[in-house]
C-alpha cells in the first residue's frame, strides 16, 4: 500500500532560484512594442507639428505678401485714387486678395504713407509700439489719397499681422525656437503672439 505522504512530498515543486526569476524577467518580451512606441511616438509628433507649423508660418507669409502687392497696385495705376477709394476699402481689399486664411479684424494693421522722393519713406512704420500693433493714423471713411498722394508720389505699403497659433503652450514652444517679433499678447500671462510683415514701395504712375 502506498504512502500518501509520500505521494504528496513527490509532487511538491522544487523552490524557485533567484537567478531564474531574473533571467525570465529579461527574457518577457510582453509590452515591448509599446514601451518602444511611447518612446518614439512623443518625439515625432512634436517634429510633424513642427513641420506642419513652419509650413502655415510661410504659407501666411506668402498670403499676405500676395495680398499687399496686388492691392498696392491699385495704388501705383492710380486706379484707387480716381475711384475715391476709402482707407477702410483699400484695407479690406489688402483682405480679400490674401485669402481667408488672414483675419480680416484687430490681427490686422495696414499703413499707407507717401512721399515726393523714395528718402521720403524713411524711417519706415514699425509695426509694434510698446508691445502692441502700431494703429494707424488713416480715417477709415476719408479718401486712401490723403496718404498714399496723387500721381509720381512714391508709396509704401506695409500691412503687420499677429498671428495666433493658437494654445499657449505651442505658441511658447515657437517663440523660443524663432527671433520674433512679438506682440505682447494681449493679455496677462499669455503667450506673446508673432508677428508677421508685408511690405512694398513703388512710384505711381501719371495716371490723370
Amino acid at each position: 500500500m502506498n504512502n500518501p505522504q509520500s505521494a504528496l512530498e513527490m509532487k511538491a515543486p522544487a523552490p524557485r532560484r533567484a537567478g531564474s526569476l531574473v533571467a525570465r524577467f529579461r527574457a518577457d518580451r510582453r509590452g515591448t512594442t509599446a514601451l518602444e512606441f511611447g518612446f518614439v511616438a512623443a518625439p515625432f509628433f512634436v517634429l510633424m507639428m513642427a513641420i506642419m507649423t513652419v509650413g502655415l508660418h510661410f504659407f501666411t507669409i506668402h498670403s499676405l505678401e500676395n495680398g499687399v502687392t496686388t492691392a498696392a497696385r491699385k495704388l501705383r495705376t492710380g486706379e484707387a485714387q480716381k475711384a475715391g477709394m476709402t482707407y477702410t476699402n483699400f484695407r479690406k481689399l489688402v483682405c480679400d486678395e490674401a485669402g481667408s486664411f488672414i483675419k480680416c479684424d484687430g490681427h490686422l494693421v495696414v499703413h499707407v504713407k507717401s512721399g515726393s522722393t523714395f528718402a521720403d519713406l524713411d524711417p519706415p512704420i514699425a509695426c509694434l509700439t510698446n508691445g502692441n500693433l502700431t494703429p494707424t493714423t488713416a480715417v477709415g471713411s476719408a479718401p486712401v489719397s490723403n496718404q498714399s498722394g496723387n500721381e509720381n508720389a512714391t508709396v509704401s505699403v506695409t500691412a503687420c499681422y499677429q498671428w495666433d497659433q493658437g494654445t499657449d503652450l505651442w505658441q511658447g514652444i515657437w517663440n523660443m525656437l524663432t527671433v520674433g517679433p512679438w506682440s505682447s499678447g494681449g493679455a496677462p500671462r499669455t503667450q506673446p503672439k508673432t508677428i508677421i510683415q508685408a511690405t512694398t514701395a513703388f512710384r505711381t504712375e501719371p495716371y490723370k
